[in-house]
């Protein structure tokens, strides 16, 4: 095998293998998401604020994510943080939204109804199936180019 054919093999293998990680990160988000749904307590909560995203220089950006308020099961209040910000915002202050939550970690393990329950599961799967797409055909057509040689 030439040198250039073992390059163009490993930048394949390369995206192939980028894929494979993005679409099983994907299945994890999903099924993650699902088992909170599944398994945890359905209730709505109120929007008590809206925060701006922040850029990695510190700067405020116009996505806003929603501040969640609502009680569990055992009457305790607890405030969520989404970190699903958008623009335009989803929510405004004041809004009934419903979700789910595992009672083990209430301000953690929630999922909102709407975009938080398949946003990211999406983000992951679309960019694994892109690498996946290129990576897996190139990185066949080069292993059996190898081999008829």
């Amino acid at each position: 095998m030439k040198l250039k054919d073992t390059g163009w093999l490993l930048f394949t293998g390369f995206f192939a293998l980028i894929g494979t990680g993005l679409l099983l990160g994907a299945y994890v988000s999903w099924h993650s998401t699902q088992r909170i749904i599944r398994t945890g307590i359905e209730t709505t909560g109120v929007v008590i604020d809206t925060r701006y995203a922040r850029d990695k220089k510190g700067v405020t950006t116009t996505a806003l994510a929603p501040v969640i308020q609502f009680r569990t099961a055992t009457g305790r209040p607890v405030t969520y943080y989404s970190s699903t910000y958008t623009t335009p915002a989803r929510f405004e202050v004041g809004d009934t939204v419903p979700l789910w939550y595992l009672p083990e970690n209430p301000q953690v393990d929630v999922i909102l109804e709407g975009t938080d329950s398949w946003l990211v599961s999406a983000v992951l799967g679309g960019m694994g199936i892109i690498f996946a797409l290129i990576g897996y055909p190139s990185l066949l057509s080069a292993l059996l180019g190898a081999l008829r040689r």
